[in-house]
């Protein structure tokens, strides 16, 4: 799976992009790759061999990494996960390197994933939840044309605390 934006490439990671997720951990940048990444380069072959494919071969979605064509290094991450085949719906969430957060690259890479399964992807909605005190992640789903829907109170956890959640979506014929 390739999927061609502006500045970025989307696409699935492989065993050959060893050295690309060694550099984001060497950076100190662990928010540009998936959840369940490893954190140590001792665990990169074994996740790039099996890890970070099993929510695409089990059907439920896909980790894909946001390589910027011009540096050819890992911008950041975007995955499809809580796929609902039967209602054709999708959960999207993504990651930007702090050092390239506020350059456009999660909207660019948002709008790009959303376009693709609502059109090749067969997905029909696709969704989203940022935290409502996350300014720059709402702007990013808004920017990328989704539809604020509402507010999930206390349905987000994270290190400080509860916090509300902005839902928003898009739909195939948005």
């Amino acid at each position: 799976m390739k999927i061609s934006a502006e500045r970025l490439v989307l696409r699935e990671f492989s065993p050959d992009d060893a050295s690309l997720v060694a550099s984001a951990l060497a950076d100190g940048a662990p928010e540009a790759l998936p959840p369940g990444a490893p954190a140590q380069p001792d665990g990169i072959a074994g996740w790039l061999a099996s890890g970070v494919h099993l929510m695409r071969e089990s059907g439920a979605g896909v980790h894909l990494m946001m390589l910027d064509r011009a540096s050819g290094s890992i911008t950041g991450g975007i995955s499809l996960f809580h796929t609902d085949w039967e209602v054709r719906s999708a959960e999207i969430g993504y990651g930007v390197r702090i050092d390239r957060r506020g350059k456009g690259y999660a909207t660019e890479a948002l709008a790009a994933l959303a376009r693709w399964a609502l059109n090749d992807g067969g997905m029909q909605r696709v969704w989203l939840t940022a935290n409502t005190d996350n300014v720059a992640s709402v702007r990013v789903a808004e920017k990328a044309g989704f539809l604020r829907e509402g507010t999930l109170r206390r349905a987000g956890l994270e290190e400080d605390g509860l916090h509300d959640q902005a839902l928003f979506s898009r739909l195939d014929n948005d």
